[in-house]
């Protein structure tokens, strides 16, 4: 639910973004590691995606949310280093994977 809030937050923030499906945004915290969010737009669902990597040789921390017409559906997982985190809203549950 907090990334649900904080996506939320940086596009209220903006509101031309809203319409930028595939758009990044991008933060770097050096005790923490760099987030990248993304926004993919599918035909029946809207999917945003975070991805967290602590240190530039470790896996990437992956979560996605997939919102459908009358449902929301969140989801974890990890990807191998300097892979990209990958989200499949278009499949029933919602999985994720790693380009």
């Amino acid at each position: 639910m907090l990334l649900v809030m904080i996506v939320g937050g940086c596009l209220i923030g903006d509101p031309s973004f809203a319409g930028q499906a595939g758009s990044h945004i991008t933060a770097e915290q050096h005790d923490i590691g760099r987030v990248e969010t993304r926004i993919q737009k599918y035909a029946q669902a809207l999917g945003v995606i975070a991805q967290l990597v602590r240190q530039p040789d470790a896996d990437a921390e992956c979560r996605g949310v997939c919102f459908y017409p009358s449902s929301t559906r969140l989801i974890s997982w990890r990807c191998a280093p300097k892979s990209k985190c990958d989200l499949h809203c278009d499949v029933n549950p919602p999985v994720g994977g790693c380009d």
